[in-house]
C-alpha cells in the first residue's frame, strides 16, 4: 500500500508539472506551487478516505467486542466478589476485613486490565495519511 501511495504521489505530481509545462503563457512559479498543492492535498484526500473506511469497521469492532465483554465480566465480577468474600467469611474474617481483600483484589485486576487496554488501543489511527502528510511537508518546506 505505501508503494502505491508513493506511485500516486509521483504521477500526480508529475502531470501537474507536465501541464504547466504544456501551457505556454507566463505564469509566475506561485501559480504552479499552488497547483502542485492542490494536487498533492487531493491525493492525500483520497488516502485518508480510503484509510478511515477500513479503519472505520475495524473500530466499530472492536469497540462492540469491548461493550459486550466488559457487560459479562462485569457480571462475572460482581459474582465472584460475593464468592471470595463468602470465602472470606467462611474462614473467620470479619465482613470489613473480607470487603478490603476483595477491594484489593479488584484493584490489582483492574490495573492489569487497564494495562493490556492501553497495549491494545496504543496502535495509531491512519498511520498511512500522517506518514504521506509528514514527508510532503517536509517535501514543501525547506
Amino acid at each position: 500500500m505505501e508503494n502505491n501511495l508513493s506511485h500516486d504521489l509521483h504521477d500526480v505530481t508529475d502531470r501537474l508539472l507536465r501541464e504547466d509545462d504544456d501551457y505556454r503563457a507566463p505564469r509566475g512559479s506561485g501559480s504552479r506551487l499552488v497547483r502542485i498543492v492542490l494536487g498533492l492535498f487531493s491525493v492525500h484526500t483520497e488516502v485518508a478516505k480510503q484509510e478511515l473506511s477500513r479503519e472505520q469497521g475495524r473500530l466499530l469492532s472492536g469497540l462492540l467486542s469491548l461493550f459486550i465483554g466488559l457487560s459479562c465480566l462485569s457480571m462475572l465480577i460482581l459474582l465472584l466478589q460475593g464468592v471470595g468474600i463468602w470465602f472470606c467469611l467462611a474462614r473467620g474474617l470479619s465482613l470489613g476485613l473480607a470487603l478490603l481483600i476483595m477491594a484489593g483484589v479488584d484493584l490489582l485486576l483492574g490495573g492489569l486490565f487497564l494495562l493490556l487496554a492501553r497495549r491494545a488501543l496504543s496502535r495509531p489511527l491512519l498511520p498511512e495519511t500522517r506518514a504521506l502528510v509528514r514527508r510532503t511537508i517536509t517535501a514543501i518546506l525547506p
